[in-house]
């Protein structure tokens, strides 16, 4: 399946919410196991919450090796590609790796730190702009 990114959310990739929506629209096949395509042409300013709704989301059901594999990302400029490394690599992490998600919330004056715990709430894979 091929999805011209620019006919769903315009030139700019930048909200949460778009990137939901482009989800919506290859979600489906993709859970069908089809291999999808996502063709940036015609885009030209993004950012990481764009992507962290778009394509890292999708780390929280199924491996980096797998969506790789799967999920072909076209016309995307070599500095853009960074920020949606920097996204996928955050929530790799946070998705696969339990000591990442766990943030300390003792007091160490008053509790042991292994004692009181509270996991980080998604999506927030950090914030990074581009704009060519």
């Amino acid at each position: 399946m091929k999805v011209p990114v620019h006919k769903i959310v315009g030139d700019v990739c930048m909200t949460y919410k778009d990137g939901e929506r482009l989800q919506r629209e290859f979600r489906e096949a993709f859970d069908r196991g089809d291999t999808v395509e996502l063709d940036f042409d015609k885009t030209r300013i993004f950012v990481t919450a764009f992507f962290n709704a778009a394509v890292a989301s999708l780390l929280e059901n199924y491996s980096r090796d797998e969506l790789e594999r799967r999920l072909k990302i076209v016309n995307l400029p070599p500095a853009v590609k960074e920020l949606l490394d920097h996204s996928l690599d955050n929530a790799d992490r946070y998705y696969h790796d339990l000591n990442f998600r766990e943030v300390r919330v003792s007091n160490p004056d008053r509790a042991p730190a292994s004692s009181t715990r509270a996991t980080a709430a998604p999506p927030a894979f950090g914030f990074r702009s581009w704009s060519g």
